[in-house]
C-alpha cells in the first residue's frame, strides 16, 4: 500500500431530532442564522430560536446557485453587524453562502472574498467565523467539505473558494429535515451524492480511507433512493439517504469531484439542467470508460454494484427518469466542443484517472455528453 493523507476536521453529529443539540455547539456565542425562505415558513426559525436564545440576525435571501452580484449585497449588509458564529441551515446553496460570509478581514468588504475566489488575490490575511453547518438535502457534502461553489453568470461560470481552513466547525445532520424535500429535489441531490461518490473512486486523489467512504456512500445510494422516491416521507429512508450522503462528503472531501462535475458546469450554465442531473447522467458512460484502467477502482466498482457493467446504474436512472443522452438536454455537436475546451486546464476534469483525450474520443461515440 502506498502513502497517503486523509484529513476531515467537521465534527458530525448524526441522528433524528440532532436539531435539538443546537444550543450545545451554539454556547454563548451570537448567532447569524443562514437559511432559505421557506424553512422560514414552515417554522424553522420559530423553532430555532425556541430552543436558542442567541440568534442575533438572519439571512434568507441566499439563491440557489449563489451568484458573486448576490452574494456581495448579502455580505456588505451583514457584516455591518456583529456576530460570532454562522447557523447554515438549510441545502448546499445556504451552506456554500454562508462559508463565503465567513471570510474577512479588517476591511469586511466582499472585495477580500471576490478576488480569493477569482484568483486576484492571495489566500492570506484573511479571518473565518465558526460555522454550524445543518444539511436539508441528503446530496450537495458542503457540511463536509473546505470549499464552496460561487456562480458568475455573466462570464457562464463556475468559480470555487477553497481555503485550506474552510471547513464547517460542526454538521448536524438531523433526516428529520429532509421530510419536506419533494421528489424532484431529492432524486437532484441525491444522483449529486452518488455522482461524488463514484468520483472520489474514479479519481487521481483516492486514497484507502476515502475509497472506503466512497463504497459506503454509493451502495447505500443505490439501494436507498429507488425505494425513497416511492416513499418520501419514510423516516428510515431517509436517514439511510444522509448516512449515505454523509459517507459521500467524508470521501470526495479529500479528492474533489473529477470529470462528470466538470462537465456539468458547461451543462448548467448553458442549458439550465438541474446540478444533480447535469453531473450524473454522464456517470454510466464515464465507468464504461474507467473500466479496467486500475484494479483497486475495478475491486471498488464490483463491491458496489457486483460486476463491471454500468446496466445496474442505467437501470436506476431510467427508472428516476433521468435520460443518459445528451440530445435529450439540449446538447448538440457545437456543445461538445466547447465542453471539450473548458476542460483545458480544469482541475476537476484533471482528477479522473482515464486521460481526458481518450474519455472524450469514447464519450462523444454513441449517446455522449
Amino acid at each position: 500500500m502506498s502513502k497517503f493523507n486523509y484529513h476531515n476536521p467537521v465534527r458530525i453529529t448524526f441522528g433524528s431530532e440532532t436539531l435539538n443539540s443546537l444550543p450545545d455547539f451554539v454556547g454563548k456565542r451570537k448567532a447569524l442564522f443562514v437559511t432559505t425562505p421557506g424553512f422560514i415558513k414552515r417554522g424553522i426559525l420559530e423553532r430555532v430560536r425556541s430552543i436558542s436564545d442567541n440568534i442575533v440576525h438572519v439571512v434568507d435571501s441566499i439563491p440557489a446557485n449563489p451568484t458573486f452580484t448576490a452574494l456581495r449585497e448579502i455580505y456588505e449588509e451583514i457584516w455591518k453587524k456583529d456576530f460570532d458564529v454562522i447557523v447554515a441551515l438549510g441545502g448546499g446553496s445556504v451552506i456554500d453562502g454562508a462559508k463565503v460570509l465567513s471570510v474577512y478581514d479588517s476591511t469586511r468588504r466582499f472585495d477580500l472574498v471576490d478576488g480569493i475566489i477569482r484568483g486576484t488575490r492571495e489566500k492570506k490575511d484573511y479571518k473565518l467565523i465558526p460555522i454550524i453547518a445543518i444539511p436539508t438535502t441528503a446530496g450537495t457534502g458542503s457540511e463536509l467539505t473546505p470549499w464552496a461553489t460561487v456562480w458568475d453568470m455573466d462570464e457562464k461560470k463556475k468559480y470555487s473558494l477553497h481555503l485550506p481552513d474552510l471547513w464547517a466547525e460542526r454538521c448536524i445532520a438531523d433526516p428529520i429535515l429532509t421530510l419536506s424535500l419533494p421528489k424532484d429535489i431529492t432524486i437532484q441531490t441525491s444522483l449529486d451524492a452518488l455522482s461524488q461518490a463514484l468520483e472520489a473512486i474514479w479519481n487521481k486523489n483516492a486514497n484507502p480511507i476515502s475509497t472506503s467512504y466512497a463504497i459506503t456512500a454509493a451502495r447505500e445510494i443505490m439501494r436507498t433512493l429507488p425505494l425513497l422516491v416511492k416513499d418520501l416521507s419514510n423516516p428510515e429512508l431517509r436517514t439511510r439517504q444522509m448516512w449515505g450522503c454523509l459517507n459521500t462528503g467524508l470521501a470526495f472531501s479529500n479528492t474533489q469531484t473529477a470529470v462528470a462535475h466538470a462537465i456539468s458546469y458547461y451543462i448548467t450554465a448553458h442549458k439550465g439542467t438541474p446540478h444533480g442531473i447535469a453531473c450524473s447522467y454522464t456517470l454510466p458512460d464515464i465507468m464504461d470508460v474507467v473500466v479496467g484502467y486500475d484494479e483497486g477502482v475495478d475491486r471498488a466498482l464490483k463491491e458496489i454494484f457486483g460486476s463491471l457493467s454500468s446496466s445496474p446504474m442505467r437501470s436506476m436512472l431510467a427508472q428516476l427518469g433521468v435520460s443518459t443522452k445528451g440530445k435529450d438536454y439540449g446538447l448538440v455537436a457545437d456543445d461538445l466542443n466547447r465542453i471539450k475546451e473548458s476542460m483545458i486546464g480544469n482541475i476537476r476534469a484533471g482528477n479522473s484517472i482515464v486521460p481526458m483525450v481518450e474519455l472524450f474520443d469514447r464519450l462523444s461515440v454513441g449517446n455522449g455528453p
